[in-house]
């Protein structure tokens, strides 16, 4: 197999039309995404596909997310790559959907593309409303359990935007992927080569189901020390990485722009454990409707 390259970059946090950048930056969000565009092009990388991991727009309207599909269309035509996006906890669902897909009525955003003889999974780990963490829900698990069945010899490589959970992730557990299981017990068994995320606004790299690795990719817009469990320091920065994929195996390179000394802004976090209340999933049917796309 052809060596396949993938920029990876999430958390753009890009500005609503009407509204404010969600942190004190010293860079626009917009300026910052162009820089990593600019840089991937720069730095000749070539990808064969760019993914935009989620966190798109803040507080976007369906204009706003109209406007974000043409500029990536923009871009996706100056790198001769495919851009594909998912959604984050920040994403309106709502606009994304009438603004961006022109398809106001999918309950979730899901979907596989196939390159060589790989398969690539766009998750829609977004919860609800007003959630930081992630969830991904009962119809679109049983749709990603069929497609799996359906060729289970080809190398699968799964892109979401909420990490899974792991011992030195612990006290991030309210920002994780809830329904960590139920994902592990559909992947179990099958060629899996790598899952990856965003969200954190820090890279980290492990292993789950003792076989599978994750990459959590650092943000577009801003670093965020974690180290103090309940107060969180937030930086200026821009990162990226480079996953370079040959013979099915994996390799990730980090790509930072930017760090800034200077701290811009704090969250304080008092609860850091898996949220209360979850909804109940069950067992996961072997027969579904046909996917969203």
């Amino acid at each position: 197999m052809n060596k396949f390259t993938i920029v990876h970059l999430s958390d753009p946090q890009l500005t609503a039309a009407t509204g404010e950048p969600q942190y004190h930056q010293q860079v626009p969000p917009m300026e910052k995404l162009q820089q990593i565009f600019d840089d991937v092009l720069a730095q000749q990388i070539r990808p064969d596909l760019i993914v935009v991991g989620g966190d798109l727009i803040q507080g976007g309207t369906g204009q706003d997310y109209a406007q974000l599909h043409a500029y990536l269309n923009a871009q996706s035509t100056r790198l001769q790559a495919p851009i594909q996006v998912i959604l984050g906890d920040q994403d309106d669902r709502a606009a994304f959907n009438a603004g961006y897909l022109g398809q106001p009525h999918q309950p979730y955003y899901a979907y596989k593309h196939m390159y060589q003889n790989m398969d690539f999974y766009f998750l829609d780990s977004k919860w609800e409303t007003h959630k930081e963490a992630g969830w991904l829900n009962r119809e679109q698990l049983d749709w990603l359990n069929k497609n799996l069945h359906i060729a289970p010899r080809r190398r699968a490589f799964i892109f979401l935007h909420h990490p899974l959970d792991a011992p030195a992730l612990r006290t991030m557990r309210y920002a994780l992927l809830q329904n960590n299981r139920e994902l592990l017990a559909i992947l179990h068994g099958h060629n899996i080569g790598g899952i990856f995320t965003g969200h954190l606004h820090f890279g980290a790299s492990y292993l789950v189901d003792n076989t599978i690795p994750v990459t959590v990719v650092g943000s577009a817009t801003t670093y965020i020390n974690c180290q103090n469990p309940h107060y969180h320091e937030v930086h200026d920065a821009i990162s990226y990485n480079v996953i370079t994929i040959q013979r099915g195996m994996a390799s990730v390179t980090n790509h930072p722009l930017y760090l800034g000394q200077p701290v811009i802004d704090t969250i304080t976090i008092s609860n850091t454990g898996f949220a209360k209340h979850r909804p109940r999933l069950t067992g996961i049917r072997r027969t579904v409707n046909q996917p969203f796309l």
